[in-house]
């Protein structure tokens, strides 16, 4: 049975449903626009990591403060990023975020310590999983 649409001579203009701008246009909406993950602190003045974890600007403080976690794992995704092995974007490092939430066991529902805790953890593994790697390709015999 063929499943065909009649359609009359008047059919409406489709609706424009992009909003109107207001003002003059001077004003720029950056938080619109999604910056490469590289780039993030530059643009947001704190990395990319304290703002997925809510830790406020207080993430630096050296009492109490995730300085060493924080830059432990933004440097394992801008490596990755470098070696061309994730895509430059803070959509990429949510889905890897995810990965690890689900290899390690983090619970959401944890204390934000404790799954930053498990976090920078798994990237040290990580990390000495990499470097065994490279040191294994180094320093083979190829026969």
């Amino acid at each position: 049975m063929s499943e065909s649409i009649a359609r009359s001579g008047d059919t409406p203009a489709p609706q424009n449903t992009e909003p109107q701008a207001k003002g003059d246009g001077a004003g720029t909406h950056e938080s619109d626009v999604e910056v490469p993950f590289t780039e993030y602190q530059k643009q947001h003045h704190k990395p990319f990591v304290a703002d997925h974890f809510k830790l406020g600007d207080r993430w630096a403080d050296e009492i109490g403060g995730f300085n060493t976690e924080v830059t432990s794992i933004e440097g394992y995704f801008k490596d990755k990023i470098e070696k061309g092995e994730m895509v430059n974007t803070t959509e990429a490092v949510r889905e890897k975020l995810k990965g690890i939430y689900k290899l390690c066991n983090i619970d959401k529902t944890e204390r934000t310590t404790m799954q930053i805790e498990k976090l920078a953890a798994y990237i040290d593994f990580l990390r000495k999983t990499d470097d065994i790697k490279l040191n294994h390709h180094k320093y083979s015999r190829q026969t």
